[in-house]
């Protein structure tokens, strides 16, 4: 892939089984809720809380949620998700998403699509629209 369209770290996914006590928990710690919104496709709450430039994004998520490690993504910022989705599956990545995805988070929403690290981790290469 080439790395000039990756622009740097865009957010950590973590799963919670509660998300209220997950956004108060970080909040203590500093963080500030930046947005609240729901998947449309899940129908869960979904919350990003930032510390400077750091963002969490949390959503509750019972399955993976309270177990030692529970990372359940980290999303990298590119700026022409397109070309990488192609030069991804040129360089033969494993594709954990369905192609390249949507949601209407921020302002414009968001493409993303994941792939899957070495260890079984979801890489997440997410576009800003």
């Amino acid at each position: 892939m080439d790395k000039r369209h990756i622009l740097g770290f865009e957010h950590l996914g973590i799963p919670s089984s509660n998300i209220e006590r997950t956004i108060s928990f970080y909040e203590k710690l500093g963080f500030s809720v930046v947005m609240r919104t729901n998947d449309p496709n899940t129908k869960a709450e979904v919350a990003f809380l930032s510390l400077g430039n750091f963002v969490i994004e949390t959503y509750e998520k019972e399955k993976t949620a309270g177990k030692n490690g529970a990372l359940d993504h980290f999303s990298l910022l590119i700026d022409d998700v397109e070309a990488l989705y192609k030069e991804a599956l040129a360089d033969g990545f494993e594709i954990l998403t369905n192609g390249i995805e949507t949601l209407p988070f921020w302002e414009n929403g968001v493409s993303f699509f994941k792939i899957k690290g070495p260890d079984g981790e979801s890489v997440e290469l997410l576009e800003r629209l």
